[in-house]
């Protein structure tokens, strides 16, 4: 949970949003907002499309008050630089970064410091070097966090879960933030009560033998990891053996396929709107340096729940959620 004091701090930053963003508009017949993306995917599309919807509830109407410089680099980044080069050259009021490379690329090659940068979809910003702590911006940058608070995640398990004690869980001890996301989440789960039995993985080649060894655990926990992710065909091959459901914390894989029980992770569509929300603020004169980061709260995470594969792995709806509107049903 966010301190009481940083609560204040963004309440007070979005009150100045809705008295101030009309401002903005009337200075210029048509703004011109960059958007610099790693490139083309469904995620990262809805995050840009929450950052527009947000905008547009405060005057900037796509076509009419506002036109969007985007660019992105087909996931290359050897081509973040030109990215960038191409909305700069279109003199943006401000320039919204996809993804950590391309936030970190903005501060690298954005020269002019009249134009304020944003980002979202970063995990770790302070890691990254983008920001000096969580509740100021750097001198040219702020943004959204996608972090997990792993706190909210296993009350949700529980929830979802109410007889689980156990889970398991993969990671590649080869990539920092997979490390850091084991150790917080294994302080949630010594907070909860629950055992949690991380096992690492270097290679997909490894994922089924390495998820065969959970046996006899409650859930499987799927983090946010690259190899974790992509892995979850492989994992979702064992699990189905061993009736044990995946909890993923993406979004994406639930909607495609029959593989995921359940998904609880903040939508992508907020992170953009609290992305817009700083960025109406700097474009209302804010420095980056005065703005904390954004980290999701509670309100923005969303429950993705397939009760058809619920239910092919014996498990049954708990009777507080059989109403709620989280139900998918995979294509």
């Amino acid at each position: 949970m966010l301190p009481k004091l940083f609560a204040k701090r963004l309440s007070s930053v979005t009150l100045m949003c809705s008295l101030m963003a009309s401002s903005v508009v009337a200075n210029a017949e048509t703004a011109v907002i960059g958007i610099a993306n790693f490139g083309p995917h469904p995620a990262l599309s809805r995050t840009i499309s929450g950052f527009k919807e947000q905008l547009a509830k405060h005057g900037f109407i796509e076509g009419k008050t506002v036109t969007y410089a985007y660019s992105d680099a087909n996931f290359t980044p050897g081509l973040i630089p030109q990215t960038l080069a191409q909305i700069v050259s279109q003199r943006p009021k401000v320039i919204l970064t996809v993804t950590t490379p391309v936030a970190q690329a903005a501060v690298r090659n954005v020269s002019d410091a009249r134009i304020p940068l944003v980002f979202s979809q970063v995990t770790n910003p302070i890691a990254a070097g983008l920001v000096p702590d969580w509740e100021h911006g750097s001198e040219r940058i702020v943004g959204t966090a996608s972090v997990t608070d792993y706190d909210a995640v296993l009350a949700f398990a529980k929830k979802i879960f109410p007889r689980a004690k156990s889970f398991g869980v993969l990671y590649n001890a080869g990539e920092v933030n997979d490390v850091a996301a084991i150790k917080s989440l294994g302080v949630a789960a010594e907070k909860a009560g629950m055992k949690m039995v991380a096992t690492s993985v270097d290679t997909t080649i490894d994922v089924p033998q390495r998820t065969g060894t959970m046996k006899g655990l409650d859930f499987f926990y799927a983090i946010g990891s690259n190899l974790v992710q992509s892995s979850l065909p492989a994992v979702a091959s064992v699990t189905d053996r061993l009736k044990m459901p995946i909890l993923s914390a993406e979004h994406e894989l639930i909607r495609k396929g029959n593989l995921i029980a359940v998904a609880y992770a903040p939508s992508y569509e907020s992170q953009g709107a609290h992305a817009a929300d700083l960025a109406l603020a700097l474009m209302n004169g804010k420095k980056p340096s005065e703005l904390a980061v954004y980290r999701p709260q509670p309100g923005d995470y969303l429950a993705l729940v397939n009760r058809k594969k619920l239910e092919q792995l014996g498990l049954t709806i708990p009777p507080e959620m059989r109403d709620c509107k989280c139900f998918v049903d995979p294509q």
